[in-house]
């Protein structure tokens, strides 16, 4: 149930240059999808592997959008200033507890993991950013509700994934109770934090009725 995810929103003053997309045409379209940091499948275990031992993966994967390429209504005074984009980073394998300190003594270290990784790709980019906010897993169930700081509510497992989650009777976003669906980033058969269970939620309601 507990999560493992941290979110950091960077507000730029413009959109950073990626190494592997010097020089290529249309690089901005490349940014419209999601980037993903991820080096090798024995990263990912040894990030894991720091997150069950309550630490800070020293080499988080990441996975970042540019959601001010695909909706421009975003650049406003609060979010993004005129000529800038915002970037928004979900941190994987960040431990919702931490074994040696607490989060509010390291909510800074983690924006700045961040940024030293997107120097990585991104040579330049911490020198673009205007305003940042860290997002710890605390966070994600303090302030939005997400217990233990899941977005999706419990982990999609394959005990949980195919004509099931959570359980049998609550699969295809309906329920055993007349007029209640499941309509969350968790719900089956998936869709993440994207607005789409909501939509196939609203398809099932309307199949309904």
């Amino acid at each position: 149930m507990t999560g493992c995810v941290a979110k950091v929103n960077l507000a730029l003053s413009e959109l950073p240059t990626f190494t592997a997309l010097a020089g290529v045409e249309d690089a901005a379209l490349r940014h419209s999808g999601r980037i993903v940091l991820a080096e090798s499948v024995m990263g990912l275990e040894r990030a894991f592997d720091d997150c069950r031992a309550g630490r800070i993966p020293s080499t988080p994967p990441l996975e970042a959008t540019v959601p001010t390429l695909v909706d421009r209504s975003l650049i406003n005074a609060t979010i993004a200033p005129e000529g800038g984009h915002v970037m928004s980073v979900i941190v994987q394998y960040v431990p919702f507890d931490l074994a040696d300190a607490d989060w509010e003594a390291c909510r800074d270290a983690l924006g700045d993991l961040v940024l030293r990784r997107l120097e990585e790709v991104a040579p330049g980019i911490s020198g673009l950013v205007v305003a940042g906010e860290v997002i710890a897993p605390p966070d994600l169930e303090n302030d939005y509700g997400l217990t233990d700081g899941h977005p999706l509510h419990g982990e999609p497992s394959l005990d949980q994934w195919f004509a099931w989650r959570p359980l049998l009777e609550l699969g295809r976003y309906r329920t055993p109770i007349a007029g209640l669906y499941l309509a969350g980033s968790g719900s089956h058969p998936g869709g993440g934090v994207t607005g789409a269970p909501g939509a196939n939620a609203a398809r099932a309601i309307e199949a309904d009725l």
